[in-house]
């Protein structure tokens, strides 16, 4: 009889290991040319995770087989470069000049949010007082508000329309200049960018929230719409990010200065938006990060949706994820060197 079910076991484990080596496609398949399987970029770490249990089941058994779920999860840990590289990043000390960045989706600081997440001024200015930023980049900004940002006389503060409550700001140590946004059509998201003028450098900062895949992470929610419906909403959600990632690159290729792409992407470095803004960028959390910089979590499932990528010239000596969140995003803030 185990017998039997064991080689069940074995072909499941055989179309598993088909579909996750499949996943090495995804980040390169447009979403306006092909339907579903760039929404299927989600579960990526799932289908991973998946393989796991396969390699665990087979090595409980003592039987060779674990070795083609390990070699596939081995080869997608390496392909998509999943987990930060081991090397020690050098010391800002060892840079002529340094930039620590802030991110953060703050929920319009919970304004309309019914459950107490704690005191969002205190965690926000405890923030802000601990890290130092000198860069403070802000998605779903909501004024009034109770933060400090007296520290920051440089500040770039946006909304669509006089009477939007739902905008995005930079608030900078720094002089800032040639500030504008792309006011994305059909879509309560936006990107905002300005250059920063450092000493005898100028840069160019994207503080970004690609669109939002409106999908209310609950269960019950989730199982009250229908799959074909929820694919159909999700696959239109990612063409709009595509749409929105050519604006972005197109406006950046105007530019000769180094850039920093830093925000919300609402999507997983498994995706096409990412690899496609991660062209001749580095990841700041792959540079300096540690364990899997999740950002976002799904009903209790780790995400990585918020980036700092910066140009090649940037080096990062420092990014971390900050815990005791208000928001149902996590901020992070990384040292850049150069």
């Amino acid at each position: 009889m185990l017998r039997f079910f064991n080689r069940f076991i074995y072909g499941l484990n055989i179309v598993f290991v088909f579909i996750l080596l499949a996943t090495f496609l995804f980040p390169y398949l447009a979403p306006s040319k092909v339907v579903i399987i760039p929404v299927l970029s989600l579960g990526v770490p799932i289908i991973i995770l998946i393989n796991i249990v396969f390699c665990v089941y087979w090595l409980i058994q003592m039987r060779s087989k674990f070795l083609l779920s390990l070699i596939a999860v081995g080869l997608s840990v390496w392909y998509f470069n999943i987990f930060p590289t081991f090397s020690n990043p050098k010391p800002k000390s060892d840079f002529e000049n340094s930039l620590k960045v802030m991110s953060y989706n703050v929920r319009l600081f919970n304004a309309y949010e019914k459950e107490d997440f704690g005191n969002v001024t205190d965690i926000m200015n405890n923030y802000i007082a601990t890290e130092n930023p000198d860069i403070i980049c802000i998605q779903e900004y909501f004024v009034p508000n109770k933060i400090d940002f007296s520290d920051y006389p440089y500040k770039f503060i946006y909304f669509k329309k006089e009477k939007d409550q739902l905008g995005y700001a930079i608030f900078s140590k720094y002089p800032l200049q040639n500030t504008g946004a792309f006011d994305f059509s059909d879509s309560n998201n936006n990107t905002i960018y300005t250059d920063i003028i450092k000493e005898n450098d100028t840069l160019r900062l994207y503080n970004m929230h690609l669109q939002s895949h409106g999908v209310i992470s609950e269960v019950e929610f989730l199982q009250e719409t229908s799959t074909e419906r929820l694919l159909k909403q999700l696959n239109g959600r990612f063409r709009q990010q595509e749409t929105q990632v050519k604006k972005i690159l197109s406006h950046k290729a105007a530019s000769n200065y180094p850039v920093l792409f830093v925000g919300d992407f609402n999507n997983t470095p498994y995706s096409y938006s990412y690899n496609k803004l991660m062209r001749n960028m580095k990841d700041a959390f792959r540079e300096a990060g540690s364990g899997l910089g999740t950002t976002f979590s799904f009903q209790g499932f780790p995400m990585r949706i918020d980036f700092i990528l910066t140009s090649p010239i940037f080096e990062t000596t420092s990014f971390k994820v900050l815990d005791n969140t208000f928001s149902d995003h996590r901020a992070i803030v990384a040292d850049l060197s150069w």
